[in-house]
């Protein structure tokens, strides 16, 4: 196996949520979105994690329910964590199945003000979830990875007469954003997710899966050149898979380039994927990473398949993502680094939701 110094730094996370409900905030002067996070395992604990996205600059405040254990560094969302703050929460009820979706949550903000979450949309009958990919990436503006967010179990609260979802901070109610046509389908838009999958890729300092960092490494039978690399938890898998496979920079001379494709998948789910490049020059490996595969989503409902074909946001945002790493094969330190290209039109999904 190389040498970890001359190892191209691939690494791959793979995590879990048990249940998620989220919406953006169509008039309220302070915060543009909400996100309930549910845990309830070994490796966190028990409780809720919320966190409210501020308008001015997207940066994210986030209250962390009193004895969870998160990793802070996969929460590098929107603009940025603005604060993060373990308190107690008055309530803290959130529960996905496929009876429906129930939330009653209730806790200060980082400004004082009270915000109460009431919704249950379990009358209306058994749920008829999807499988999404969350254009959470479209938000981040200085990622530190690319971040996929994979949802099996995906859906849009439905309407019930007398049951309307409530969202109060500071004891104002605030509307939630809306779909067109709502009579027509019955739809709000208040996502819910059971359980659901993160992957990242290359996050900003991890060592590389050959050197010991996050994923497993699948090298080459016949040399040291890496053919994917493996990440697995409560017996699903993410792989990262290269065509040809990545050389090992070490083997390279001086002035020699390589191309070839990769892909991301879960399990059997094909996520996004693009081309890579590895040149070395003047005693460093150049490798690059370009993020060029849309989402391709299959079998979505009526409703969710026109959406994400009105709102390109869904489909196109993972090719807003390039990385690229600046490896030398002298035994120094690598230096690696993802970067937005494009916006991927997630102010077009403002304007269409009313939010």
């Amino acid at each position: 196996m190389t040498t970890p110094h001359a190892a191209v730094p691939i690494s791959l996370r793979l995590g879990q949520v048990p249940a998620m409900l989220n919406a953006e905030l169509a008039d309220h002067p302070v915060y543009d979105g909400f996100e309930l996070q549910r845990f309830d395992d070994p490796e966190h604990g028990s409780g809720i994690l919320a966190f409210l996205t501020r308008r001015a600059d997207g940066t994210v405040d986030y209250a962390v329910q009193r004895g969870l254990r998160l990793d802070r560094a996969r929460y590098g969302i929107g603009g940025g964590i603005r604060s993060w703050r373990e308190i107690d929460f008055d309530r803290d009820r959130l529960e996905v199945s496929d009876a429906g979706t129930v939330a009653q949550v209730r806790f200060a903000d980082a400004d004082g003000h009270v915000v109460e979450i009431d919704v249950d949309d379990r009358a209306a009958g058994p749920r008829r979830p999807a499988a999404l990919l969350a254009p959470l990436g479209a938000a981040i503006r200085q990622p530190a990875s690319l971040m996929l967010v994979w949802m099996p179990s995906f859906d849009l609260l439905r309407a019930v007469p007398g049951h309307d979802p409530v969202v109060r901070i500071g004891g104002r109610d605030v509307a939630t954003g809306r779909l067109p046509a709502g009579r027509l389908h019955g739809r709000l838009l208040v996502k819910t997710s059971g359980r659901l999958w993160v992957l990242e890729l290359n996050r900003d300092g991890d060592p590389p899966a050959v050197a010991g960092g996050p994923g497993e490494a699948a090298p080459t039978t016949d040399g040291d050149a890496l053919r994917g690399v493996r990440a697995t938890a409560d017996g699903h898998a993410a792989r990262v898979l290269f065509r040809p496979p990545l050389p090992d920079p070490g083997e390279l001379a001086d002035g020699d380039a390589r191309h070839g494709a990769w892909r991301v998948l879960l399990d059997d789910a094909l996520l996004t994927g693009g081309t890579w490049s590895v040149e070395v020059v003047d005693g460093r490996a150049e490798v690059e990473l370009a993020v060029t595969r849309r989402w391709r989503p299959r079998r979505l409902p009526g409703l969710m398949r026109l959406v994400t074909t009105a709102l390109p946001v869904f489909r196109t945002w993972p090719t807003t993502y390039a990385w690229h790493a600046s490896v030398p094969l002298d035994g120094g330190p690598a230096t690696t680094a993802w970067r937005r290209t494009g916006t991927a039109g997630a102010a077009a999904y403002r304007r269409a939701t009313s939010s």
